[in-house]
């Protein structure tokens, strides 16, 4: 016999051996399909159970045993096909490659049969693990056939044997997938169900039967085909079999776990539970029947149910037969072993009703009821605040505790009954009653803050929770009040908010704003002043350090976070002035102070925006000519001393440019001093076009200019610059009294080459102004005389 233990496709080699035909078995072929089929049935009904199943183990254990059952029917079904399968050679089976190939379908059908594998829900994956499974069933189960010939499979048909039981087992699954969420009983669609997964199982054994070839060897001898349809009897017998003892073993599993559950459920109970027949004699009672009754449990066993029950209470138990009366409870009075009665109620349901009724009482003790009563009514009467319990009909005073006697300035038997309007003015108790009424028909609970009430001439005022208490059949018996007098923290919160109005108005006045920030979370809390100053929405402010810091303006950034940071480091005091950038995109000058206090830091900030602004207007003055707006000869100093250090570390030279206007004092003579300050203020202007941002302008009198140029490197800068600006002075100024044009003479000095100060650079300058300004002249004069 050949030994395969290898799958092997057909090569061209192989296609020049004769292929042995084989004939099937057209019964057991019909047996097998009947087998898939069956054993998908029992398998999908486990699989119903095992998702009602509310604990934990028989869920395990249920699917283990479904997860085998419908492996071993693929097996079964495999096998009793091949038994259907006749070949004219002799055949047999490898034993532990045949008892091997059982695993891959119990495998697979426990991933998908179980409850518990979550991250195996995705249908596809299932039905694919289920294909799977049926295939790797059925090709481990060929391996070990052992036969005188070669055997091979055709590729195409090989997959699409795998292929046919994917399909059709994810058609399977879904179907029963359906039938457990819709909690259908329908046995069709378990069926249904069952002939699809069948259908997958034996077309995948079939189809995959169809792709094998089995070719002759040198060595094939052959043989009379044998019987084997007794070994296949013996397949579905033991098949059938074992579903009977499974459906059967799990049913009884079921019913034995519930009445465990119930038996455990009964002695748990504190009432105590009794069955009895129709008439009265009991069949059972549970433990806590021995602890209301004084008697065993085995004593009361056959003795009739009025045992349990004074004379006079007895006949009432006798309407238990009354469809009327069946779970309807009743107030009667028990006796114990010793003779003592005692309060209970007891009810009555039917468990039976055929010829010979059962039935099942629920008795509960109620002698404790008094003591809790007394225990509730302490509570009731020692807690500070006050409790008026209202009848619901007419609000009228049923309980009230001590508190409430104090408050009111009434003992309890002289509040009881009475109503509000027998305590209060008209007006406070019709309020009082709107409200109760409300409460009523709403059956929500308020609270009322701040609710006035009127005792001997004085005003209280209480804070009052109202809810209305109802029944066990959800009708409204009585309303509760529960009230804390809170007259002291009024008057207290009255001053507290006037202080707070105060010293609002003062804050307000001020423009301070008080802030806290902790330095180890980064959380920021503002006062409503803080808002205003910012100019932030307080409903988008997200309380966070972050939301101050991108406000201070660029400018100013460095220095304030530098002794915030060394504020917090050394725990000391901080302070600083800077600008803010407002939403609106203005900017406002604050005034920040704050003190360390643990790991935060507290402090106020306040407006300074016009004290800044007047100082910069005041230095602005200071530093400016007030007709032009250009830098004063103050300002010119400074900026020469600047510039005249920049020149040391830059290695370049300065130049000092000195205008005087030509034309102007005629100009000024003739139309006046408005229109001579129009031209003025226009040369200016000019003058500041034409410069650049580094340079200087400054007016040092009535019509004279001088321009400190910095960053000179060649002398030709300076001939470039003069004649820029001569040609921006030279251009025809517009006026009220037309076009006026004016002139001007020039001198220039640069440092350090001709001055080592400004004066002597001035003095430089001035004197080659007025030699140009000479020469103008006598060019002029030598042109009239011609």
């Amino acid at each position: 016999m050949d030994n395969h233990l290898t799958l092997h496709f057909i090569t061209s080699e192989m296609l020049n051996a004769p292929v042995i035909s084989a004939q099937y078995d057209g019964y057991l072929v019909l047996a097998s399909i009947l087998t898939a089929v069956f054993a998908s049935y029992i398998s999908f009904l486990l699989s119903a159970r095992i998702k009602g199943s509310q604990l934990k183990e028989e869920t395990r254990l249920w699917t283990i045993v479904a997860s085998c059952f419908l492996g071993g029917g693929i097996w079964a079904m495999h096998f009793i096909g091949m038994l259907a399968y006749k070949l004219p050679i002799p055949v047999e089976y490898d034993i532990t490659i045949t008892l091997v190939s059982i695993f891959p379908s119990i495998f697979a059908s426990y991933i998908v049969m179980s409850p518990t594998l979550g991250r195996f829900n995705n249908l596809w994956l299932r039905s694919i693990l289920m294909g799977l499974g049926i295939g790797s069933m059925h090709y481990i189960g060929m391996m070990a056939m052992r036969m005188p010939a070669h055997m091979a499979y055709e590729p195409w048909l090989f997959s699409f044997s795998v292929l046919v039981a994917v399909v059709l087992s994810g058609l399977a699954l879904k179907i029963n997938e359906l039938r457990l969420s819709t909690h259908t009983k329908l046995y069709w669609v378990n069926l249904l169900a069952a002939l699809t997964m069948g259908t997958a199982i034996s077309g995948m054994h079939y189809i995959g039967m169809m792709s094998m070839y089995v070719f002759a060897a040198h060595h094939t001898t052959y043989i009379t085909n044998e019987n084997s349809a007794e070994l296949a009897q013996v397949i579905l017998f033991v098949l059938l079999a074992l579903s009977l003892f499974l459906v059967g073993g799990m049913e009884l599993r079921a019913r034995s776990l519930l009445s465990a559950k119930l038996k455990a459920v009964l002695n748990t109970v504190q009432d105590a539970v009794i069955c009895f027949d129709k008439q009265g004699n009991i069949e059972f009672a549970n433990p806590a029947t021995t602890s209301i009754f004084g008697f065993e449990q085995h004593e009361l066993i056959g003795k009739n149910i009025a045992l349990l029950i004074p004379q006079k209470y007895a006949t009432q138990t006798t309407h238990y037969n009354d469809a009327e009366q069946a779970g309807k409870s009743q107030l009667l009075q028990g006796r114990n072993n010793k003779g003592a009665d005692f309060p209970i109620t007891v009810s009555i349901s039917p468990i039976r009703k055929h010829a010979n009724p059962s039935f099942v009482a629920t008795i509960k003790d109620l002698t404790n009821i008094q003591n809790q009563e007394a225990f509730t009514q302490t509570i009731f009467d020692t807690l500070p605040i006050m409790l008026v319990v209202k009848e619901a009909e007419q609000l009228s005073f049923s309980h009230i505790n001590k508190a409430g006697e104090q408050l009111l300035g009434k003992t309890r038997d002289e509040l009881i009954g009475l109503s509000d309007f027998d305590i209060f003015p008209e007006q406070e108790a019709e309020c009082f009653t709107a409200s109760d009424r409300s409460v009523l028909s709403s059956g929500e609970g308020i609270t009322i803050d701040e609710e006035p009430i009127t005792i001997d001439g004085q005003t209280h005022y209480l804070r009052t929770r109202k809810m209305a208490i109802k029944d066990s059949q959800g009708k409204t018996k009585f309303l509760l009040a529960v009230a804390e007098d809170i007259t002291e923290l009024r008057v207290a919160k009255l001053e507290l908010e006037k202080l707070h109005h105060r010293m609002s108005i003062a804050a307000n006045a001020a423009h301070i704003g008080v802030w806290e920030w902790n330095f180890k979370t980064n959380e920021l809390i503002w006062d409503e002043w803080m808002f205003a100053l910012y100019g932030v929405d307080k409903s988008a402010f997200t309380s966070n350090y972050t939301e101050w810091e991108k406000r201070v303006h660029p400018d100013d950034f460095k220095n304030v976070i530098k002794n915030l940071k060394s504020a917090v480091a050394n725990k000391g005091e901080f302070h600083a002035e800077f600008q803010i950038m407002l939403p609106s995109g203005e900017t406002r000058y604050l005034n920040a102070d704050g003190q360390i206090y643990g790991d935060c830091m507290v402090g106020i900030n306040f407006d300074i925006s016009k004290r800044v602004i007047a100082e910069n207007k005041i230095l602005q003055l200071a530093q400016t000519d007030h007709l032009t707006g250009l830098a004063n000869r103050n300002a010119l100093c400074k900026f020469a001393e600047h510039a005249f250090d920049c020149t040391k570390r830059t290695a370049t030279k300065v130049a000092c440019l000195y205008f005087d206007l030509d034309k102007f004092k005629p100009i000024n003579d003739t139309h006046g001093h408005l229109i001579g300050d129009l031209v003025l203020v226009e040369i200016a202007k000019r003058l500041s076009d034409t410069a650049r941002k580094t340079d200087c302008i400054a007016r040092i009198g009535g019509d004279e200019f001088v321009i400190l140029i910095t960053h000179i490197e060649e002398n030709n800068q300076v001939k470039t610059a003069l004649a820029r600006f001569i040609a921006a002075i030279e251009l025809p100024i517009m006026s009220s009294q037309g076009s006026l044009c004016v002139g001007a003479s020039i001198g220039y000095a640069i440092y350090p080459d001709e001055g080592e100060s400004l004066d002597e650079l001035l003095n430089k300058a001035d004197a080659r102004m007025y030699n140009h300004k000479r020469a103008k002249d006598v060019k002029q004069q030598v042109i009239i005389n011609q």
